[in-house]
């Protein structure tokens, strides 16, 4: 189970609930993957896929309007998870009957959520909180 702890909040309460659907997401799929659940990867992770598209776009908008410098290298960022999402979406339809595919499929689900979250996202912290946005 993935746990991000209340240094990685971003105190801003969109995208840090955005985040905490995002990682209960993961985590559901990895208890898929590690035999306590009955439902499917090849279902589960897609719609994790979509709800991170979504968040993204919550997030560029929230950048831009708050004025962030930074947007379009954030955006592009973002970008280049969507091509990691692809690989996602392929090891989650073997994920169910490749034990080795399921592994994998968790390691790159972690990766992606602190990819977004601590490596990128908190760049932005400080200016959004100096900004005071919700």
């Amino acid at each position: 189970m993935v746990e991000l702890s209340k240094s990685f909040e971003l105190e801003c309460g969109i995208l840090d609930r955005d985040h905490q659907i995002l990682l209960q997401q993961i985590n559901k799929i990895c208890a898929v993957i590690d035999g306590e659940g009955d439902e499917e990867c090849a279902k589960l992770t897609p719609e994790m896929i979509k709800f991170a598209k979504q968040h993204f776009t919550r997030e560029e908008a929230l950048l831009t309007k708050v004025g962030y410098p930074d947007v379009k290298l954030h955006a592009a960022h973002h970008q280049n998870l969507d091509h990691k999402m692809e690989t996602i979406l392929e090891l989650a339809a073997m994920a169910d009957k490749n034990p080795l595919a399921g592994e994998k499929l968790k390691s790159a689900l972690k990766f992606f959520l602190t990819d977004d979250i601590i490596d990128a996202d908190l760049d932005f912290k400080s200016f959004v909180m100096d900004r005071g946005s919700e």
